[in-house]
């Protein structure tokens, strides 16, 4: 059958909407996928760092920072911490644990003394404190008394490790006597009222600068 001319028109225009439909509605389904994915990347937050406060220490001496970890939407570690040369040599992360069950800490030597004291039990630097005591010459995970906290059980030890785990939606505490950020080889004295800036490096890639005010436990 042949079309008049007012027919092909209406044809011809009915062909063009239906061709332009189609890329519209394709950039649309792309558009939509874009938004959802970039939603779900925001959702999932970051660690949040809280409580964080340092030890106070002297130049070549050691110390440690504390905080409060919890987790966001996702689990994450704390895998590494960095702070500036000019405060302190060395920073790991660390956990007090209990000893082994020879007594030996890994700071004895074969004599059973503790490296740094001399055969008549004083300690060799000139404080008299041992790294890893306080002012008040206690060691973290000792009470006031001088009593382990494990009752007097057994001895206590600090040791390195590799990441602390941060579960979503939990905080995980930084205390004495548990993990933390050790400084060792402290370059110039933190007293209380100073401020330590630290760097904490997280599994998950991200970072975050947080400053740890120095004060007595």
């Amino acid at each position: 059958m042949r079309l008049n001319p007012i027919a092909k028109r209406a044809a011809f225009a009915a062909s063009a909407l239906v061709l332009a439909a189609g890329p519209l509605a394709a950039c649309g389904s792309d558009d939509d996928a874009s938004d959802d994915g970039t939603s779900t990347e925001e959702s999932a937050s970051a660690v949040t760092v809280s409580n964080a406060w340092a030890r106070p220490g002297t130049a070549g001496g050691n110390s440690a920072i504390y905080m409060d970890l919890t987790g966001g939407d996702r689990d994450d570690a704390l895998v590494g911490a960095t702070i500036s040369s000019d405060v302190v040599e060395t920073v790991e992360i660390h956990e007090t644990v209990m000893a082994d069950d020879a007594g030996d800490m890994d700071d004895m030597d074969g004599s059973g003394d503790m490296d740094g004291m001399d055969d008549s039990g004083d300690t060799a630097d000139d404080s008299g404190d041992m790294d890893g005591m306080d002012d008040s010459g206690d060691m973290d995970g000792m009470d006031d008394s001088g009593d382990m906290d494990d009752h007097g059980s057994g001895m206590m030890t600090m040791q390195p490790v590799e990441s602390i785990e941060v579960p979503a939606g939990e905080t995980v505490a930084l205390e004495p006597g548990g993990y933390h950020v050790m400084l060792i080889g402290l370059v110039e004295d933190l007293e209380v009222g100073d401020t330590v800036e630290v760097t904490l490096e997280f599994e998950s890639g991200e970072t975050q600068a947080v400053t740890a005010e120095v004060k007595e436990a």
